[in-house]
């Protein structure tokens, strides 16, 4: 062969396999429409590793193929929990689940409930008590990890019947009620965490006000870390969990059986287009927060590694 066609042989084999790099895999099907679900769908990178999840904004995340895409929800918080929860407005939403590693992942954008504060007083909310309203625990019960909705449904009929019995809440006075509910988890990773967060839910009345809240169990609060990563502010959160699992939960939601005696840890990240937006900037307005959870499971420490992988390989356009 002349060297002339070992050159064009060469150049044709790296063209073959730079557009096969390029390809995409396609995603499961979605409750969404044909367009919205074509531009959520899964993206290669080049490198042929790495699967790009895009919400319809700009914001993206590149993850193993391992993880995959689950139907689309319901903008959080369920109508049930609305009224209780803080005042942060979803504009999009995206759940992914990676089953060999018995991990699930959210990311959303919302509006800017932080204007305003500054490092320290969100320090301080996600590190309050949790049942407050506004802590890390009730941030992720509220919007990210929720009971069944049948579970919430079923809570909120037993107290408006209890209230009902008990009395009016317009009258002068009336009877403080606090009425817990705790679910029925289905055995899917969704449930599981959940009830690793909250295993009910308590629906209460006290000095003439409604409040909903999660049944939390112990967990240790990590101090806050600032992460800078593809030109977006991160701080990010870290609860994990003190309640090991026992023979009979890691048989209900089908876990390994090397699982038992592990805890549940769950990861929550704000973040923004550098510099983050605690001041209002004129020329940056209604700049949306991008808002990543993670849950994952094991016995060893590396779970914040692996949520600090993910978090950076969040980008926004």
């Amino acid at each position: 062969m002349t060297l002339d066609g070992i050159v064009r042989m060469t150049l044709l084999g790296f063209l073959v396999s730079g557009a096969t790099a390029q390809v995409s895999p396609q995603s499961p099907p979605s409750l969404a429409d044909g367009a919205e679900q074509s531009s959520r769908s899964s993206q290669t990178q080049s490198q042929g590793e790495l699967n790009r999840f895009s919400l319809l904004g700009g914001t993206s995340i590149d993850v193993a193929p391992d993880w995959i895409e689950r139907e689309q929800m319901p903008l959080p918080p369920s109508p049930r929990l609305a009224p209780f929860a803080p005042r942060v407005t979803f504009l999009e939403f995206s759940v992914l689940e990676n089953p060999r590693m018995h991990s699930v992942l959210r990311i959303a954008t919302t509006t800017n409930s932080f204007l305003g504060g500054d490092e320290v007083a969100l320090d301080t909310q996600m590190h309050s008590a949790a049942g407050s309203g506004n802590s890390l625990a009730d941030y992720l019960f509220y919007f990210f990890f929720s009971p069944p909705r049948d579970c919430l449904d079923g809570g909120s009929a037993a107290f408006t019947k209890a209230k009902s019995q008990a009395g009016t809440p317009d009258q002068a006075v009336s009877p403080d009620l606090n009425i817990p509910t705790y679910c029925k988890h289905a055995p899917t990773l969704a449930d599981f965490y959940s009830r690793e967060l909250s295993p009910g839910i308590t629906f209460q009345f006290a000095n003439g006000v409604e409040r909903a809240s999660g049944i939390y169990p112990e967990f240790y609060l990590a101090p806050m870390e600032k992460v800078e990563a593809n030109r977006l502010t991160f701080y990010v959160f870290e609860a994990q969990g003190r309640r090991e699992l026992d023979l009979a939960t890691v048989d209900h939601f089908n876990l390994p059986d090397e699982l038992q005696g592990a805890q549940a840890d769950f990861f929550l990240a704000i973040g923004a287009p550098s510099p983050f937006p605690f001041v209002l900037d004129r020329q940056r307005k209604n700049v949306p927060l991008i808002e990543v959870a993670y849950g994952g499971i094991g016995l060893g420490p590396d779970k914040r590694d692996i949520f600090m992988r993910l978090l950076r390989q969040v980008r926004s356009r």
